[in-house]
């Protein structure tokens, strides 16, 4: 006998030898030689004699009941039980006699009283079902029984080669038939079911084969499946889960499906039985003859039993029990065990270990890969299966095998990754020290390729956090595998969130540290590969930098800076465009143009977001941006752009962006920002100031930033003006800068660089703002400047009127002066002092009369007209006082008419509703007359003083009711602005005629009911 030598051996099993408690008694249970059958119920183990007798044996040992199923010279060569229940079938045979199968029902057996088998044999008649069943003349023994599930089909094999199928509703005990199926000359070892294809598995001792159990086949096999290979006497069994046949013959175990063959495994071992029990397990009863020499040189053999449990799918054998002088005559499962019954009457329990237990025995011998394979198998937590490869990966990196090392522990990132545990705080902390420890160990330089192997399977796996990330890029980096790098950083995905809770997958960006890898990229010389990743961690101005600083290479940098989007472009350009002005100014200051007029569009890279294929400077066209003539201004740069584009790839789109009639396409930032890089380019820095100003107003900007940029390219032109050869174009400029915006620019600022570059125009121009009115005339009088002096005056004398008693005394202050003075300037000074009263006739004629050269004949008309304009105001005030008199003195008569004397009402009429009156009437003094009934109570005055504190509750005419509640709201009017003290400074204050305002105050009562404190306030 040779077991596989690739089959390891263990036992899983625990054995144990159970002795009959009865033995040696008159009446033993399992040891009794007569014993001709044995098997398991859900409940009890049943045993049948050759005598007919069956006993129930309880699962702690002791007998239950007996009883006589059969007569006494028939042996129950067979019995099995319906899988999970207490049916029992048995089979009894009979030489010359039909067999007799029946069903019996153990839990009414047992409920049936006692009787004496003596004087009663009716126990042998309480089964359920009974089958008689022929085979010729009965005289051929059976040599295998098998039974489907739900007992509706039974197969019986004889020696004589002949199968009978039984098929009926064998439970209920409806009737039966039963009919031959296969007759063939060889004895019939096997017979199986396959309740998937309703078919039945043979053997015989030659062949194989199997025959339908449903329809006539007429005695002929549905399919041959093997006709050389013959199968012992309890040699077969089926797979319960795949319904496959399992045969074991002399050198091998062999599977055949209800088609052919399937597959064989090399066993070359002797096989007295076999047993297919749960899971993949097989066992198998291998006789063994060992021959030993006695003292007279005698060989004598000595039977051995060796029983092997073999698991067919992991092919290892699990169990291996030696038994001398003894052979295994039954097997059979019981309240899920296995058991023997040996031909001595011990029965063996043959109890599987736990599967820890199992897998504890294997780890024992460092056999880590079978132990996880069944903790696999076995559906084992990942808790468990996370342990035996930590285990297996220690042992390996102990015995300094790395490689496979590194193997097992990426084998444990997975299970990590799959791990469910309910503490998941604790887990994480699990793997963050595992990963540590891995780490720490293949720190070595030796062992930086495991190392990089276990980074990049921790970054596939998502569970890769920033400082792994940087570690393996520097390890790329220190082992120069520049392919492994290209290929990482193409492949690598920061962009994604993996899940809503936080988690070593989530990676973020803003804490990975790029700097250190980009540093250590740049120190190797890997440029490209340093940019490609600063693209993948979204990095456009260290991208500048590199591309600027360290490559040179401007000109693709300024193209790449084009295809980004606003936001990113402008923090790069505060930061860079020094750098590329010094190298590009043209292109530089196009670019910033469009950036700060609102006519920037991102435009797409098809190469990626550099053309970086190679490493080569760019130092080449590095100059190639200079022009043969300078651009000193905004529509000569344009002109120049619109030339050169021509020559460019991309003319298209220079031109469309720099087309000032573009409508902008995004709020422009404030120009302001960008002003210190100019720094080195004063002539750019004009065009750009230019442009800014050109397309102000098609965006609305700030009016501030407009002032800026005003005041700022106004002290360009000056500052060219002084270090420029083209002195004259410059200030050209600047004066007309001054004139178109004069009213925009800052005062102070104009003022501040007028006097620094000594620019006349700019300080006349900020003097000339308000504020500056009085400074400016005094400039001109200073200056002599007569007709400056009046010009002045005109433009801001209405807002300064301070200005015109100043153009007097400056006219009258000196001869020549006044020689220059037209006399129609002076009466037009004179006219302005009258109209705004700035000045009274006597204060005119004491400015004019310190000179020599004034004459009275200066001033004639302005006295004559200022004597008729108070004779004719006093004319008009003596008959309005005329008017008031005689008014006042009507209504007094009407009033004393009315109080002191009566008068005759003639009204016939009522004044509501124009009906003849009649009584009773009410007469108004207003002279209207009413039907007392017509007057409407609601129309009275039902105030509780009058003016003057006397009660007025009264009746009043509904018609004249209107006129009188105006009248005494007037009257409470003007009360009520005796008390407003600020309202009647705020009015004395603003009126040019103040002594007008008093008499208006006094004509409205104020004085009245007392003293008033107006004047005092005046």
């Amino acid at each position: 006998m040779s077991l596989p030598s690739s089959w390891r051996q263990f036992q899983l099993f625990d054995v144990t030898p159970i002795k009959d408690p009865n033995y040696g008694s008159e009446n033993p249970l399992y040891s009794d030689h007569s014993l001709s059958a044995i098997t398991s119920t859900a409940s009890y183990l049943v045993i049948a004699t050759k005598n007919s007798f069956i006993k129930l044996i309880s699962k702690e040992f002791s007998l239950l009941k007996t009883f006589i199923a059969y007569d006494l010279d028939y042996r129950i060569g067979y019995i099995k039980a319906l899988p999970g229940s207490n049916l029992l079938v048995t089979l009894a045979e009979r030489q010359g006699s039909p067999s007799i199968l029946k069903l019996w029902d153990l839990n009414k057996l047992l409920q049936l009283p006692d009787e004496n088998s003596d004087e009663d044999e009716s126990l042998k008649h309480k089964y359920q079902t009974q089958v008689n069943i022929h085979n010729g003349d009965n005289s051929f023994p059976i040599s295998c029984f098998q039974f489907n599930d739900d007992l509706t089909c039974v197969a019986i094999g004889y020696t004589n080669g002949k199968v009978i199928l039984i098929r009926g509703d064998l439970i209920r005990d409806r009737g039966s038939k039963q009919r031959l199926i296969y007759e063939t000359n060889d004895p019939i070892t096997g017979i199986q079911f396959n309740k998937y294809q309703d078919v039945l598995y043979i053997t015989t001792t030659s062949k194989i084969l199997t025959v339908l159990t449903t329809g006539r086949n007429h005695g002929k096999p549905n399919r041959l499946l093997s006709k050389r290979t013959g199968v012992d006497l309890n040699c077969s069994d089926i797979d319960v889960k795949s319904q496959q046949l399992i045969v074991g013959t002399k050198d091998s175990i062999r599977y055949y499906s209800h088609l052919n063959k399937s597959h064989t495994l090399a066993f070359e071992i002797p096989k007295k039985s076999i047993f297919k029990y749960k899971k993949n397990y097989l066992l198998i009863v291998s006789p063994i003859e060992e021959q030993t020499k006695n003292n007279t040189s005698d060989v004598s053999s000595k039977a051995i039993t060796r029983i092997l449990i073999i698991d067919l799918y992991n092919k290892h054998i699990f169990f291996s029990l030696t038994i001398p002088n003894n052979t295994i005559d039954y097997i059979f499962t019981m309240w899920d065990d296995l058991y023997m019954l040996s031909n001595d009457g011990v029965l063996y329990k043959l109890h599987e270990r736990p599967i820890n237990q199992q897998i504890e025995l294997i780890l024992q011998r460092s056999l880590f890969n079978i132990a996880y394979d069944l903790a696999t198998q076995a559906n084992l937590s990942n808790d468990m299966l996370l342990k035996i490869q930590l285990l297996y990966g220690d042992h390996l990196y102990d015995k300094s095998e790395f490689e496979e090392s590194i193997d097992a522990y990426i084998k444990c990132l997975t299970l990590y990754e799959k791990n469910d545990s309910l503490d998941a705080n604790k887990g994480d902390d699990n793997i963050d020290d595992f990963i540590m420890t891995v780490i720490t160990k293949f720190k070595d330089v030796s062992n930086i390729n495991n190392l990089i192997k276990f980074l990049y399977k921790l970054y596939e796996l998502k569970l890769a956090n920033n400082d792994h990330l940087t570690l393996l890029l520097c390890c790329y980096c220190k082992m120069k595998m520049i392919t492994d790098l290209d290929n990482f950083i193409n492949e690598l995905d920061l962009t994604e969130n993996t899940s809503n809770k936080e988690d070593l997958s989530k990676v973020n960006l803003q804490e990975l540290n790029f700097q250190l890898i980009i540093n250590l990229f740049k120190e190797c010389g890997y440029f490209t590969q340093a940019i490609e990743l600063l693209h993948k961690l979204n990095q456009p101005s260290h991208i500048v930098g590199i591309q600027l600083n360290d490559m040179h290479q401007p000109k693709q940098c300024l193209d790449y800076m084009k295809s980004l989007a606003i936001d990113e472009l402008l923090l790069i350009l505060i930061d860079h465009s020094k750098s590329l002005l010094d190298s590009l100014p043209i292109e530089t200051t196009e670019l910033l143009i469009n950036v700060f007029t609102g006519k920037y569009i991102p435009r797409e890279q098809p190469d990626g977001p550099v053309n970086l294929k190679t490493r080569v400077l760019d130092t080449t066209n590095i100059n190639s941006d200079e022009v043969a003539f300078p651009l000193n201004s905004y529509k000569a740069f344009l002109a120049y752009i619109a030339g050169s584009s021509s020559d460019k790839a991309d003319s298209e789109e220079s031109s469309v962006a720099t087309n000032p009639h573009s409508e902008p396409t995004y709020l422009p930032p404030k120009p302001s920002l960008i002003f210190p890089s100019y720094i080195n380019n004063p002539n750019e820095f004009v065009i750009f100031l230019e442009a800014c100003i050109e397309t102000f107003e098609k965006y609305q900007g700030n009016i501030n930033d407009k002032k800026d940029l005003l005041i700022t390219l106004l002290e360009m032109y000056l500052s060219l003006s002084k270090s420029n050869s083209e002195k004259n174009s410059w200030l050209s400029k600047a004066k007309e800068l001054v004139r178109t915006y004069s009213s925009l620019l800052n005062k102070s600022s104009l003022l501040l660089i007028s006097h620094i570059y000594d620019f006349k125009e700019g300080e006349i121009a900020a003097k000339q703002q308000s504020g500056f009115e009085e400074s400016l005339f005094r400039t001109s009088q200073s200056s002599g400047d007569v007709e400056g002096c009046f010009e002045i005056v005109r433009k801001y004398g209405e807002s300064k009127p301070e200005l015109y008693k100043q153009t007097l005394k400056f006219v009258v202050s000196k001869k020549e002066v006044f020689d220059k003075v037209d006399a129609k300037d002076i009466q037009f000074i004179l006219s302005r002092i009258k109209a705004l009263k700035l000045a009274t006739p006597l204060e005119v004629i004491q400015i004019l009369s310190v000179t020599e050269f004034a004459t009275i004949g200066l001033i004639k008309d302005y006295l004559i007209e200022y004597i008729d304009t108070q004779k004719q105001e006093i004319s008009n005030n003596v008959k309005l006082i005329q008017s008031y008199e005689k008014e006042s003195t009507k209504n007094t008569h009407k009033l004393t008419e009315l109080t002191s004397k009566p008068f005759v009402i003639q009204n016939n009429k009522c004044s509501s509703c124009k009906m003849k009156l009649d009584f009773p009437i009410v007469h108004f003094k207003c002279k209207h007359s009413y039907h007392q009934r017509c007057l409407d109570e609601n129309k009275f005055i039902s105030s509780t003083a009058d003016l003057d504190g006397l009660d007025v509750t009264t009746r009043c005419c509904p018609l004249c009711i209107n006129d009188l509640e105006l009248a005494h709201s007037a009257r409470a009017d003007q009360l009520r602005t005796k008390d407003d003290i600020e309202l009647f400074e705020q009015t004395l204050n603003e009126a040019p005629d103040r002594f007008k305002v008093i008499t208006n105050y006094l004509g409205k009562g104020v004085m009245e009911n007392g003293p008033t404190t107006l004047l005092e306030t005046e």
